[in-house]
């Protein structure tokens, strides 16, 4: 595109038509400079905004999901509710003020929140109120409240991290297999759990050179160890405890109703002596038991025997004394002095049971003692 020249204006008046003339090198000057910006556009390699562009454009969402200054778009005063405000409002933000009636802040902090929609009245979101508090939201067409439900916080989380993750049980609800307890293990050694030892030998175990099958459950309090020890062929159970300073408490065996019976034992009678026989026949036997704690209890009748050192009767083993013991018994009142006559008895650490010496004759001994046995 050529820009054309006008003629040069003329006239007699040479003042008046050389103004004329400037004035039209001036447009020409400017139309010019339009012209080469014209072209500059035409020959500029650069994309343009096509049509189907300034479609998109036209076509663009224009609604507001905040204020212009970028604050939340609705505010709900404290005498209005949350529901009412943004049920029929697509996404959006919005803030409640302390005390409104629908929101699960606390009275005195302020809710900050964005909702998000599929669709007319449905509606779901997020908001944070000002106690650091959050909380998720929905809500549906046929529905004429907000539900709320807070999020949890740290805190929570925390007691999550926190919990005990160890299974008792497998997936299946069946008991979960305890971990085996290896040969040589020291039991103090293991950490807090349960677990079982079959047919192994363990060191501090409360007894020794025992490969029975055990139970074993251990727990820790604080720098304690407490352990539960259960021998399953017998249904005998200790328990002992680490103390604070790391020294270990001994083991105490728990007894039972069954440890409170006594198991008698007969102990067969020599060196003349024999079962005293009475006329109502009863039975004075010499019997022996020794109980849970270590108490033995000697009950009977002898009569005519070896007095002496030398044994009536022998002990049970284990029924021995921790020491030599004396026992004075009732004897006979036959054939000697009037009244109640009586007898020396000693039981000797090797489970000698012996009648020294009485005060009538050897016709009615009566053996009735209770003492403490040895440690075996």
């Amino acid at each position: 595109m050529d820009i054309k020249s006008p003629k040069v204006f003329e006239t007699s008046d040479k003042a008046h038509a050389d103004l004329f003339n400037d004035m039209v090198n001036v447009l020409l000057e400017n139309d010019q400079r339009l012209l080469e910006q014209l072209i500059g556009h035409i020959q500029d390699t650069k994309p343009h905004a096509s049509a189907a562009e300034k479609k998109k454009w036209n076509e663009s969402q224009l609604y507001k999901i905040t204020a212009d200054d970028g604050k939340y778009l609705i505010s709900v005063p404290a005498d209005k509710n949350i529901f009412d405000a943004i049920k029929d409002k697509g996404t959006c933000t919005f803030i409640a003020s302390p005390g409104v009636e629908d929101s699960p802040a606390p009275s005195n902090s302020y809710l900050r929140g964005i909702q998000t929609v599929g669709q007319n009245n449905i509606g779901t979101g997020f908001a944070v109120d000002t106690s650091g508090n959050a909380y998720y939201f929905y809500y549906n067409s046929n529905h004429i409240s907000i539900t709320w439900t807070q999020l949890p916080t740290s805190a929570e989380k925390d007691k999550w991290n926190s919990g005990q993750l160890y299974k008792i049980t497998q997936d299946s609800g069946d008991r979960k297999p305890l971990p085996t307890v290896l040969n040589g293990t020291d039991i103090l050694s293991l950490p807090p759990g349960r677990y079982y030892a079959a047919g192994q030998y363990l060191t501090n175990m409360p007894t020794t050179n025992d490969s029975s099958w055990f139970n074993i459950d251990v727990e820790r309090a604080g720098t304690r160890k407490n352990f539960h020890v259960i021998r399953s062929v017998d249904n005998v159970h200790w328990f002992g405890t680490v103390h604070t300073d790391g020294s270990f408490k001994e083991w105490e065996r728990m007894l039972t109703e069954k440890d409170a019976k006594l198991n008698w034992k007969y102990p067969t009678i020599g060196n003349g002596w024999k079962t005293y026989q009475s006329e109502v026949n009863n039975d004075y036997r010499v019997r022996v038991a020794k109980d849970a704690l270590g108490t033995v209890t000697v009950k009977g009748a002898i009569a005519g025997g070896t007095l002496g050192d030398v044994p009536a009767f022998m002990l049970p083993e284990g029924c021995e004394p921790v020491a030599p013991f004396y026992n004075l018994g009732v004897a006979s009142s036959t054939g000697g002095f009037k009244g109640p006559q009586y007898s020396r008895q000693y039981i000797a650490t090797d489970g000698r049971f012996c009648i020294q010496s009485t005060s009538s004759n050897t016709e009615f001994i009566v053996v009735n003692c209770m003492f403490k046995a040895k440690e075996g």
